[in-house]
């Protein structure tokens, strides 16, 4: 408990009130006070006991006397109740009521500055904001629920709710003892200020007569307010001044701190004979210290002066003069009074002038011109004389109105070494389509665009891309056969966002326009990282206790030479401010936009990283692994291997190995790990050599997906991935993130299933306009599916049948659809280096013994929780329910089964799908046997990728988990004559789980996970369960680590399957 005040009377002549909060329930009570004598807080007291039934066994409050001594003290303890205080030194412990108070003050400032009412409305403002706040929602385990029910035990009545301060009409006929002449009126006015304590009326204050009022019948005018009805009696004054009472009050700030500049009478002198001076100490008043203050003159001797005597030069009014001297004395000549600035404020440079008052310091005034009085806006500088030099050398205050450098080095979010580029976070205007519009003298960004361009182009000089031609040499080529017919070029520009969507970098690209090339090429083909050999890389670096390191290859396509046989000529690009006339450029290496300049690149780099030792994945092209060589290995290799130097040591030797690094390439960009950080570096060093890389310390967003690391203190890494900027930006293309966020809801509409929407008719006039939107939905959403978020899987399958033709209900579905994941935008996937985590959380595995939710299958040992770990399931037949009316005709995949499965490894599912089955199942042992096919087919292509990496998960069997007895029992070649029909392809599944690849293990259906890729979910909360098994927010992963989130449910409501007994 704590008491509160205002800062006047309010009505009712309450000074004071007192607050109580509720430890358990959360429910709060206020009570208004006259005074602040035992007696009035004894009699709020007693008021508080009689509402809340009895006294609670003990309260909570800051060392305030008036609430833990005298009569107040005694009265507590003589009910049998005590208090527990804070001690004197922390006034500020009372943090439930500290906090419920800043909500109530927040409300009652809204109620009042609504209505307009004057400050002495602010006890009745706080005491209706008590009632409100007793009344909103939460989550009590389960169960959804509000302090008022927890207290009354019944729900709050939403009639007696009604809007303060609303202007009230009511019958009132006489006035006093005296009955209203027929010619006075007989309706009143009033303002509504609360709700009787006992009859539960609206109470009306009219401030003309200053009288309140409980009619029984009355009518609200809630569209009006009071200062209308009253324009006299009401005014309002700006809002509401309240706060806890405390026993200090305000510290006055020292008039003269050490460093101040003084001016002294001398001793001996006239009135004028002074001298100047610097205060070195002041007095601390505490018993020992010298009571005056010690000032350093500038003769060097020193003086100890009282305070009176410092205040002898001042006005009037008590406040010492501003010192003479100059303040702008001590700065260089660009920081003078008046002097031209450009800020650094906000993301974007403002241009203003430099100022200074002697009440409020040095400041940033931005005005329309040096002339200009009018200040438009202003910014302090605090410690201006000593942090100048910090402001100038970072680039926050620069000199000058001029044109301000882009040219920034950005920020690094985990102090390694970063690229430079052209920062692009103070562009004025969107991103011009051309380099032509880009350089226009109108443009007001074409510093920066021309500064990105001339880095691109520079980049190519350098690395000897093209050499310029002019137009006679290029006709003598083609006379020659040399090159073909010349192509144009074109430069691409590009604002590429950070990890939290806002703009990062001004990137330009020359690019070749190569739809116009007409040479035919046998073999074209580029590859690019897959996303589960991401997952499965970050998992083991995870596992391992490592972080995945990030670089980029720069100018990739451009490193690669050209062949003789593929020589071309292009033009430079339109717009570039270094053109001559009849200038060509012939192509002496690869650049973007040829058709074989991605192959050229991957064989550079593959030939550059097998040179280093390491060596592709037969499985994965773009994975690399091996023990890095640099070219002395190779030759103490060499020389080991001669038989005149026998002796020679080796670069490794089998009984202290070197560590194998692990490289993902994706195109020009790329991630590595090592167990061993010297292999790292290593590799880093070795690298170099060869091409120029930018290395840029932890993953922190790679192909657009935000990477989160922690390092706990146990030496345990876990990391988090989420595309939330990517969602962000998705949902503002398509006008929902106008849309209020919904963090409970599905990606499913209840009761509309998306299978049982009809076709569209073909003389629908906006079919082809919602089919090009509905497409760019779909595969926004595709692209959230394959990264991040599994849980949006299914949903993807059912959207993505209907492309081609959809209806107004299935564009509704898609919205509907990227609302739920605008509403969980920080959802991701999550893996973790110890256990538990969430997939364990959630199919209850933690150890050996705890078998309650298993009928016949024994949990994974915990060693095996940072394998591979598969589920499968199936949902037998048509998705479309009940919602379609008989004799409704359906297309027939409708009736198909859909398949989903998912594959965990370190906490995290490393992949899953969710597909529909090409041919209809006829039992539902069938479609759980086409679920499990899938989902082995996936299994043991990483398994295969598992292996190239050394992974220990491919040494025993990788259990898969389904919840269909029959096709468990098929998979291990259990005959049953009612799945004889099974297409022999499915006999895969036999064959692995026979030679011990995969082991098909039953799961009950309640706990199996992939069971959310099956359906569409009617059941919001075992939605949301079965998600947060394998995705965690990404507050919650920064909040609980690798610990389960409080959105998991606890174990004791799992559902509980008891071992089978024996007879």
């Amino acid at each position: 408990m704590d008491i509160v005040f205002g800062d006047c009377v309010a009505l009712g002549n309450f000074r004071y009130a007192l607050l109580l909060v509720d430890v358990s329930t959360r429910y709060a009570w206020l009570y208004g006070l006259e005074a602040l004598t035992s007696n009035a807080v004894i009699e709020a007291l007693e008021a508080f006991q009689a509402d809340a039934g009895r006294l609670p066994k003990k309260f909570h409050a800051d060392f305030d006397k008036k609430l833990i001594g005298g009569g107040t003290l005694r009265w507590i303890t003589k009910n049998k109740s005590k208090i527990i205080a804070a001690n004197a030194g922390r006034q500020s412990s009372n943090g439930l009521v500290e906090r419920t108070w800043r909500t109530i003050i927040t409300m009652a400032r809204a109620y009042i500055t609504e209505k307009q009412v004057g400050r002495e409305f602010w006890y009745y403002a706080i005491l209706h904001a008590v009632l409100m706040i007793n009344q909103v929602p939460g989550r009590l385990g389960r169960k959804l629920t509000s302090p008022f029910e927890l207290v009354h035990g019944v729900k709050p009545d939403s009639r007696t709710g009604f809007e303060l301060f609303s202007v009230g009409y009511f019958s009132r006929d006489e006035d006093g003892a005296s009955a209203r002449s027929k010619i006075e009126y007989y309706s009143l006015d009033g303002i509504a200020v609360g709700r009787g304590a006992k009859t539960n009326t609206v109470i009306f204050y009219n401030p003309v007569t200053q009288s309140y009022y409980r009619p029984q019948a009355f009518r609200l005018d809630e569209g009006r307010l009071p200062v209308t009805n009253f324009p006299k009696s009401i005014k309002y004054d700006g809002g509401l001044t309240c706060s806890l009472l405390r026993n200090r009050t305000d510290p006055v700030p020292e008039p003269f701190p050490p460093g101040t500049r003084v001016i002294l009478q001398n001793v001996e002198g006239g009135a004028d004979d002074t001298s100047k001076g610097t205060i070195q100490s002041v007095p601390l008043h505490d018993g020992t210290s010298p009571t005056s203050y010690v000032v350093h003159m500038d003769d060097g001797t020193t003086r100890e002066v009282d305070y009176a005597d410092l205040l002898g030069r001042a006005n009037a009014d008590g406040i010492p003069s501003p010192p003479t001297e100059d303040p702008f004395k001590s700065l260089p000549h660009f920081l003078q009074r008046g002097s031209k600035l450009t800020m650094d404020f906000d993301g974007a440079f403002h241009k203003g002038y430099l100022e200074h008052s002697s009440e409020g310091g040095f400041r940033f005034d931005v005005r329309r011109n040096a002339r200009s009085k009018k200040v438009d806006w202003s910014i302090p500088l605090p410690a201006f004389v000593q942090q100048w030099t910090t402001l100038c050398a970072e680039d926050v205050l620069i000199p000058g109105h001029g044109t301000v450098s882009s040219f920034l080095k950005p920020n690094s979010t985990n102090n390694a070494p970063s690229a430079n580029f052209v920062s692009a976070k103070n562009l004025l205007s969107p991103c011009p389509p051309s380099l032509k519009l880009a350089l226009h003298p109108s443009n007001p960004d074409r510093h920066t665009w021309l500064k990105s361009y001339l880095e691109e182009k520079g980049g190519l000089e350098d690395l000897n891309v093209f050499t310029k031609i002019n137009k006679k040499q290029y006709l003598a080529l083609r006379r020659q056969g040399l090159v073909p017919k010349c192509l144009p070029s074109m430069c691409v520009l590009v604002v590429k966002p950070n990890k939290d969507g806002q703009p990062h970098r001004a990137k330009s690209r020359i690019v070749v326009l190569g739809n116009f090339e007409d040479r035919v090429y046998s073999k074209s083909k580029r590859y690019v990282l897959k996303y589960s050999s991401l997952r499965l890389l970050t998992s083991k670096a995870v596992g391992e206790k490592r972080v995945l390191q990030q670089g980029d290859c720069k100018n990739a396509f451009c490193n690669a030479t050209l062949p003789e046989d593929e020589k071309m000529v292009i033009r430079p690009p339109v717009g570039d401010p270094a053109y001559a006339k009849d200038e060509y450029w012939l192509l002496n290496k690869t650049l973007y936009g040829l058709r074989r300049s991605p192959r050229h690149w991957y064989n550079m780099i593959t030939a550059i990283l097998t040179k280093m030792g390491l060596h592709a994945s037969p499985h994965d092209p773009c994975l690399f692994n091996g023990v890095v060589t640099s070219d002395a290995d190779r030759a103490a290799a060499l020389c080991a291997s001669s038989p005149a130097a026998t002796t020679a040591p080796l670069p490794t030797s089998p009984s202290n190995p070197a560590a194998d690094v692990h490289v993902g390439l994706y195109v020009d960009d790329f991630v590595f790990y090592s167990e061993d950080p010297a292999q790292e570096e290593k590799f880093r060093v070795e690298l170099e050599k060869h091409i120029k890389v930018d290395f840029m310390g932890d993953v922190d967003y790679f192909l657009g997906t935000a990477f989160t690391w922690l390092r706990h203190d146990n030496g345990h890494v876990s990391v988090h991935l989420c595309q939330s900027a990517f969602t962000e930006h998705t949902a503002h293309r398509f006008a929902v993130s106008k849309m209020k966020r919904v963090p409970n809801m599905t990606p499913y509409r209840s009761g509309l299933p998306i299978d049982s929407i009809p076709p569209p008719s073909d003389s629908d006039p906006d079919l082809a306009r919602r089919t090009k939107v509905y497409q760019s939905i779909v595969g926004s959403i595709n692209w959230l599916a394959t990264c991040t978020r599994p849980d949006i899987a299914p949903c993807l399958t059912f959207l993505s049948t209907y492309n081609c033709k959809p209806n107004v209900q299935h564009y509704r579905a898609a919205i509907h659809a990227l609302k739920y994941l605008y509403s969980t935008s920080e959802y991701g996937i999550s893996f973790h280096s110890d256990a538990p985590d969430t997939l364990e959380a959630f199919n209850h595995f933690p150890n050996h013994h705890d078998k309650e939710a298993y009928k016949d299958a024994s949990p994974p040992a915990p060693a095996d929780c940072h394998r591979l770990t598969a589920f499968s399931d199936a949902c037998w037949g048509g998705q479309f329910g009940n919602a379609v009316a008989n004799g409704t005709p359906l297309e027939l995949f409708k009736y198909r089964s859909l398949s989903g499965f998912v594959i965990c490894r370190c906490g995290g599912p490393i992949a899953w799908k969710a597909v529909r089955q090409d041919q209809t199942a006829l039992s539902s042992c069938e479609a759980e046997i086409i679920a499990t096919n899938e989902c082995i087919g996936e299994l043991v292509d990483l398994r295969h990728r598992a292996a190239d990496l050394g992974m220990a998960d491919v040494e025993g069997t990788t259990t898969v988990y389904n919840d269909n007895q029959g096709a468990v029992d098929w998979a291990a070649s259990i005959t049953n004559k009612g799945i004889k029909h099974i297409n022999l392809r499915e006999n895969k599944v036999r064959e692995v789980h026979a030679n011990g690849t995969v082991a098909v293990t039953h799961i009950p259906g309640a706990i199996n996970g992939s069971d959310i890729f099956t359906k569409e979910m009617k059941d919001q909360a075992h939605f949301r369960r079965l998600r947060d098994c394998m995705m965690v927010s990404r507050a919650a992963f920064l909040r609980h680590g690798h610990a389960v989130p409080s959105h998991v449910i606890p174990h004791s409501v799992l559902p509980f399957f008891a071992l089978p007994t024996a007879e």
